[in-house]
């Protein structure tokens, strides 16, 4: 019996023992657990949170795109298809690549393509010739003025003079002379489109290269009169396309 009780005696104590050392293993077990949980659910979080950045910073708001659009500003890759128009300025740096021809200065590529159109308009008895081709922005900004001037003779707000100023002649730095790519035809001439000549350049031009730039019934998107004299060139195959579809840079730069 005395054995029993001596036995007893150290047992419980060790069992005590036992039990709280395997207590306090399960607790760190189940607060490694916890700690574990919580690192992988906060690393979780956080890629979700950069997965859902990524993504709104990819979306563009309604602002952004129409901002962009204008395709085309834009991001159009051929130089052809380089819009400049009333609310497009022409990049910084741009370089026109100009040549000499006619006693006026175009885009090389440009230059090339009229030249072709010119012959085939002469072997048909048709006579083209540039009244005005490539303008730096100061011979913009000096016409410009100029217009402002005379319309102010008509309307005694200047607001209102420049804002008629603007239909007929680009602000400087948004006129797409300063491209190289357009030029005037046969004298600027509000008639132009009742002559032989802008009746061949109606049937032949876009197979050389070049599109009326101010149709008649695109004006509300151009934003620019109508000018029958107006032709810019966008290279053989948009230009076809356009003529084909009837539509301007601006209508197709936004369907590209």
């Amino acid at each position: 019996m005395e054995k029993q009780r001596k036995k007893r005696k150290y047992f419980l104590p060790f069992l005590g023992a036992f039990v709280s050392l395997f207590v306090f293993f399960v607790c760190c077990v189940i607060l490694f657990l916890e700690i574990y949980a919580y690192r992988d659910g906060r690393e979780k979080a956080a890629n979700a949170g950069a997965a859902s950045s990524a993504v709104s910073s990819g979306r563009s708001s309604p602002q952004s795109s129409a901002g962009a659009s204008s395709a085309a500003a834009i991001a159009v890759t051929d130089q052809n298809l380089i819009l400049v128009n009333y609310s497009h300025k022409l990049p910084d740096g741009y370089l026109p690549d100009l040549v000499s021809v006619y006693g006026v200065q175009l885009n090389r590529r440009a230059a090339a393509a009229y030249q072709k159109m010119n012959s085939a308009a002469a072997s048909d008895g048709i006579s083209l010739w540039i009244s005005s081709a490539y303008r730096s922005v100061e011979r913009q900004e000096e016409l410009f003025r100029q217009e402002i001037a005379d319309y102010s003779k008509s309307y005694s707000s200047q607001g209102e003079a420049q804002a008629y100023a603007e239909q007929s002649v680009a602000r400087p730095g948004y006129s797409e002379h300063a491209t190289g790519l357009a030029m005037d035809l046969n004298g600027v001439r509000n008639d132009f489109d009742e002559m032989p000549a802008f009746q061949w350049l109606s049937e032949h031009a876009q197979d050389y290269g070049f599109i009326l730039r101010y149709p008649k019934d695109k004006q509300n998107i151009t934003k620019i009169k109508y000018e029958p004299w107006h032709y810019r060139y966008v290279g053989v195959e948009h230009a076809q396309s356009m003529k084909e579809k009837n539509l301007c840079l601006e209508e197709y730069l936004d369907l590209r």
